[in-house]
């Protein structure tokens, strides 16, 4: 291993690399690139044999670093992966199951991101806004098929993400079954899931059944250990049977390294790539 920086995650998954989960100041490779710029944190995946990256601090890039972040990834031929229809922090929150407008223009900012790094497939988060819940999943499923009619179309994905309530407790649906069941509702065939290893432990899913039974609408795949969303094998969730399930259905998207190393610095950093490669 040299020098801290870790082993190639090149291997039969093509895993992604995070510009920063909760904060853009806290990438992934933020030890060994030395930098937050994702241009460089772009060329360090690269270099450290992951096939793309997610961010999901993408929206909150003005256009001209995301158009940058999109001819890096050209040039590195890397993946662009998930990011968050919302900029985690910065704007009023958006509620899918509310009236919408203007679809169109409600989706602007988040087809114009993913254009400027050419792909990506838009998360989508379901926020409870407090009124009845019947209303609120019938309005999401209809508005959540007019949006993703409307990425798809553009040329983009558009996806829901089961996200657990003790993670985020203003979430309107808890569980990988329950969000599959709007995502289904739904009527588009564009429409796609999200399942993350952290969310469906502290929801309480089997992941492993949830990708096999949900396999057609599968467009994302996010893995972080629990407690502390860390690197696998750090925490308490088994994921050979998730890994295995994911080969069952032949899955070639990104899988998406969506934790924080255990351990700070270079020495950390390689604990956490040497943890994927040890996924297969």
């Amino acid at each position: 291993m040299a020098a801290g920086l870790g082993p190639l995650v090149a291997g039969r998954w093509r895993f992604a690399a995070h510009l920063g989960i909760a904060s853009a100041d806290r990438p992934m490779l933020a030890a060994s690139t030395g930098s937050r710029d994702p241009v460089e944190q772009i060329a360090r995946a690269a270099a450290r044999g992951f096939a793309g990256i997610s961010d999901n601090n993408l929206r909150a890039r003005d256009s001209v670093t995301q158009q940058r972040m999109g001819a890096a990834l050209r040039d590195h031929g890397l993946g662009m992966g998930t990011f968050t229809f919302q900029a985690v922090g910065t704007e009023t929150p958006f509620y899918w199951g509310m009236p919408v407008a203007d679809m169109n223009a409600t989706l602007a900012g988040a087809l114009a991101a993913a254009d400027h790094v050419g792909g990506g497939c838009i998360n989508a988060i379901l926020l409870d806004a407090g009124t009845s819940m019947l209303e609120q999943r019938a309005r999401a499923a209809h508005n959540l098929a007019r949006a993703a009619e409307i990425a798809f179309a553009a040329g983009f994905r558009l996806a829901l993400e089961s996200v657990s309530r003790k993670r985020m407790p203003n979430i309107l649906i808890d569980g990988g079954e329950d969000v599959a069941e709007l995502v289904h509702a739904s009527g588009s065939p564009h429409l796609g899931l999200i399942l993350d290893s952290c969310h469906c432990h502290c929801s309480g899913d089997d992941m492993a059944a949830l990708v096999r039974a949900h396999a057609d609408c599968l467009a994302a795949v996010q893995i972080a250990d629990m407690p502390g969303r860390v690197e696998p094998g750090a925490g308490e969730i088994d994921f050979v049977p998730m890994m295995a399930a994911l080969a069952d259905i032949g899955w070639r998207g990104l899988i998406e390294a969506e934790f924080d190393p255990l351990h700070s610095g270079l020495e950390g950093e390689g604990d956490a790539l040497a943890a994927l490669v040890r996924l297969g």
